[in-house]
């Protein structure tokens, strides 16, 4: 097999479909980057949400802290999927 092509068998309804992954392009590298820059952002957006909560505890002040958290964890979590697929592919 060669370094650049990675051959995988795809089991769909009791089907075996072949395709071929390509290695990661500079595109699959740049999407990580910009995940992680919304990651970063998001979580920082949680942050001052939740410093905002803790001078001035309140259910406003505390649902927008859940929103800017959930929206962290959602971005994580897509980084972190980009990051698994890339790695399947042998990046």
């Amino acid at each position: 097999m060669s370094e650049e092509i990675h051959r995988a068998l795809l089991e769909v309804a009791g089907e075996r479909r072949q395709f071929t992954l390509a290695s990661p392009s500079v595109r699959d590298y740049a999407m990580v980057e910009e995940l992680g820059f919304v990651r970063r952002e998001a979580q920082a957006e949680a942050t001052e949400a939740y410093v905002d909560w803790s001078e001035r505890p309140g259910d406003g002040t505390w649902t927008v802290y859940l929103a800017a958290q959930d929206r962290g964890d959602a971005a994580q979590d897509a980084l972190a999927d980009w990051t698994r697929q890339l790695v399947a592919c042998g990046g």
